[in-house]
């Protein structure tokens, strides 16, 4: 199919799922149960791997929440039993994402990305036209949806290699752009100067670079006026779109997606959590035993379930993510549940000493919330070792070093203490920069992510 016809088939798709707001929630999940059914079916009658591990539970009815979960351990060394076209094999895919035609189809036909590795592990996704195709217009659909016009003066700041999703879904949308292509790795005064001169109406990137972004307009560098925010690929704090609402008077669009899904999820104009398109895959948040937790209770990890890649099927595909799901109505209306709440990733826990002699597990994206505001700070990066806390910064040019050090000590103190941390010593160490890592490029919110069990 040659690209410009892909563009127009995507579109009609797009116009076509956009409908499906107006569904009752009966009418969405008896379509997910349908979808869900084939879906199964086909993994078990194309793939080795689903043939041996839930063939029985298909043939006989189990109900869907008895079926295993299948890790990214387990994803990775069981690819080749995977996929569904046996020429695809784990070597080509990675020999392909390693050359120099990483953004382009592998045989013409497939997409090929790596998860972001901030876990830990690395996987490899593929996507055929179908789930590409999908993908897209459901972006498509929650960019309408979320007030972004195809005509917005968009920008996207993300990831520069083209292993990434990211990457290869901005350069087929803005194949025509007279748009910048902009990557969170380059100078940010050359950032500053191309947002300056195109003027974008909407800027969709992620949470620590829209806190970057505040810093510029603040200094006087950036001088911008956006319209709208869009947050991708890291957890959104409330106190940045506080700092988005004083600087700009605008608010900020949360969105969660994973490489595996591929199918955005994306908040509407009431800025209540991001919709799950339920139409295209099912998000389980579970507890630390792959248990059902209750609507609108933060489950330990998420599990994901495609239902539109069919060479790459993911069946409970276990998600480190922590969030909570409800599906009580939005004031828009649609059928779609949504994530109320992303706290972050199963391996930005820390263990630290209780008061009781116990251990606390605290999540760094509450240690994160009193720094995101704080004037002169500009990167920080949480890491447990031997003595204690300890937390890398990077400040900005002339300004009171000690003295912020000393807030960021105070600060995070109170937190460990409101949380019933104690006896731990709070080292802030002073840094040149905090390098982003994985494929994705994204700021790590703990430099030394606990292991995933």
């Amino acid at each position: 199919m040659k690209v410009d016809d892909e563009h127009i088939a995507i579109k009609h798709l797009s116009t076509d799922l956009l409908k499906r707001r107006f569904w009752s929630r009966e009418q969405l999940l008896a379509h997910q149960q349908v979808s869900l059914r084939a879906m199964l079916r086909y993994a078990v009658d194309h793939s080795t791997y689903y043939r041996d591990s839930i063939g029985p539970l298909v043939d006989g009815q189990v109900p869907f929440r008895e079926y295993p979960v299948l890790t990214k351990s387990e994803l990775v060394r069981n690819f080749d039993r995977i996929v569904t076209d046996g020429r695809i094999k784990l070597t080509d895919t990675e020999a392909h994402l390693a050359s120099e035609n990483a953004g382009r189809a592998l045989f013409g036909e497939y997409r090929v990305c790596a998860t972001g590795g901030t876990s830990g592990e690395r996987a490899v996704v593929v996507y055929d036209r179908s789930v590409w195709a999908a993908g897209i217009a459901n972006l498509l659909r929650f960019l309408e949806i979320g007030g972004i016009k195809s005509n917005s003066r968009t920008i996207g700041i993300g990831a520069s290699s083209p292993q990434h999703l990211s990457n290869q879904v901005y350069d087929f949308l803005m194949r025509d752009s007279v748009a910048p292509r902009l990557f969170v790795t380059m100078p940010i005064a050359d950032v500053v100067a191309a947002l300056n001169g195109f003027q974008p109406d909407v800027i969709i990137t992620y949470p620590s670079y829209i806190r970057r972004l505040v810093d510029e307009q603040r200094q006087g560098r950036l001088r911008i006026q956006p319209s709208l925010l869009g947050s991708v690929a890291e957890s959104l704090a409330p106190e940045l779109r506080e700092l988005a609402g004083e600087v700009w008077g605008i608010d900020i669009t949360n969105r969660y997606n994973s490489t595996e899904s591929f199918c955005v999820s994306m908040e509407c104009k009431h800025f209540a959590g991001p919709h799950i398109p339920e139409d295209l895959l099912i998000y389980e948040a579970v507890d630390d035993r792959n248990r059902p937790v209750p609507n609108g209770v933060l489950g330990a990890k998420l599990l994901l379930t495609t239902l539109t890649n069919r060479v790459f099927p993911l069946i409970r595909y276990e998600l480190s993510d922590v969030v909570r799901i409800t599906d009580s109505p939005c004031a828009c209306g649609m059928p779609f549940a949504r994530i109320s709440e992303i706290q972050g990733r199963q391996e930005e826990y820390l263990a630290l000493p209780g008061m009781n002699g116990d251990t606390v597990k605290l999540h760094a994206g509450q240690l994160r919330s009193p720094l995101i505001k704080m004037a002169g700070l500009r990167q920080y990066q949480f890491s447990l070792a031997p003595r204690g806390l300890e937390i890398n910064v990077v400040m900005h040019e002339r300004v009171d070093s000690a003295s912020i050090a000393a807030q960021v000590r105070s600060e995070i103190a109170a937190v460990l203490t409101q949380n019933g941390v104690e006896n731990v010593l709070v080292t802030v160490n002073l840094v040149d920069v905090i390098p982003r890592s994985g494929s994705g490029e994204k700021e790590r919110l703990v430099a030394h992510p606990a292991p995933l069990h």
